[in-house]
């Protein structure tokens, strides 16, 4: 079969034989025809094995590691039917950003709001630091931005019906400054630090580079 794979390429296998294929990588060196066709007498089509839950799979015979491998096709399968929203949404000026923010819900928990930015401004990543010590916020959001090979970065701080402040916290302020300091020396760029609450924003860029 991985010839005629090779060679016509994987339409050319019945059913049957796709499952044969997949519990190959389960059950090596024995023969996993007659569990395919099992498993298809079982479920009525390819289509029903692919999709049945583990249990299901578990109930008609199929052992762990079985299990794992036919539980992946579905998970790949729907990984694919959904477009990676990264780098997708480029947020070209601050006016840009807040309109992100007011259409797109914040990410869960308690804490500063940090854009990842690649060099064309395209957004690879919207999540949240969770607040805490200025050293550890600053080290996470560090390491998040190498991993995600960034070039500039924008906080967000949403104190939502609160008014702002127009110096920003002491709290704040002492983590913005030491991102600032951090990021330069990575080559990483903190363009702004915008603060949101009772319908106004406040951009705290002037405070932070001071």
């Amino acid at each position: 079969m991985r010839r005629r794979i090779r060679m016509a390429g994987a339409h050319s296998l019945a059913d049957y034989e796709l499952l044969e294929v997949l519990l190959f990588a389960a059950v090596p060196r024995r023969d996993t025809k007659p569990g395919a066709k099992a498993l298809l007498a079982h479920f009525g089509s390819l289509e029903a094995v692919l999709d049945a839950p583990p249990e299901a799979l578990r109930a008609a015979g199929l052992g762990p590691r079985g299990v794992a491998v036919l539980s992946c096709p579905a998970r790949v399968a729907a990984r694919l039917s959904h477009a990676d929203p990264r780098g997708q949404v480029v947020l070209v000026d601050m006016a840009a950003l807040l309109e992100h923010c007011d259409g797109a819900p914040c990410p869960g928990g308690d804490g500063m709001r940090v854009f990842y930015l690649d060099s064309a401004r395209h957004m690879l990543a919207d999540e949240m630091v969770p607040g805490g010590p200025a050293a550890d916020m600053c080290r996470a959001v560090l390491a998040r931005a190498l991993e995600l090979h960034a070039v500039s970065l924008i906080v967000v701080r949403d104190m939502g019906a609160q008014p702002p402040p127009a110096q920003g916290s002491a709290g704040d302020l002492r983590f913005l400054r030491m991102l600032h300091a951090h990021a330069r020396l990575l080559g990483l760029a903190l363009q702004d630090c915008l603060v949101r609450g009772g319908g106004a924003t406040v951009s705290m860029r002037a405070v932070i580079t001071a």
